[in-house]
C-alpha cells in the first residue's frame, strides 16, 4: 500500500494530481495560444542575413537576436537598464554591429 504523497504511488486515470494543469474546457482544438505581450517576434533581413528579434519576458530592455540564416543556433542579446523600445532601424543597427564582428572564415565572433 502506498502513502498518498508517495511519488511512486500509481495514478488512476482521471485522478487529479496536485499542481498539475487541468484541461481547459474552453480551449479551441487546433489553435495555438497567443504569444505573451511584448514577446512578438520581429523578422529582419540585414545585409542578406535573416534574424528574429524578440523582447525577453519580464524585461523591458532586453532583446534576443536569433540569427536564423546561420547554419548553427547562433545569435546575441542586447540588454539595457532603461525602458528601451527600439524601432526596426535600431534593431538593424544592432545586427550590423554584430555582423561586423563576425569572422567570415568561421562564421562566428572573432577571438
Amino acid at each position: 500500500m502506498y502513502a498518498e504523497d508517495d511519488p511512486s504511488h500509481p495514478v488512476r486515470p482521471n485522478e487529479a494530481q496536485p499542481n498539475e494543469a487541468q484541461p481547459n474546457e474552453n480551449a479551441t482544438p487546433g489553435l495555438a495560444p497567443t504569444a505573451a505581450p511584448g514577446l512578438h517576434p520581429v523578422e529582419l533581413i540585414v545585409d542578406g542575413e535573416q534574424f528574429v528579434v524578440t523582447r525577453r519576458a519580464g524585461s523591458t530592455g532586453t532583446y534576443d537576436f536569433a540569427w536564423t540564416s546561420h547554419p548553427a543556433s547562433y545569435g546575441f542579446t542586447v540588454g539595457s537598464n532603461a525602458d528601451w523600445h527600439p524601432d526596426r532601424a535600431e534593431l538593424a543597427e544592432q545586427i550590423r554591429s554584430f555582423l561586423a564582428e563576425i569572422d567570415p572564415k568561421t562564421g562566428y565572433l572573432r577571438e
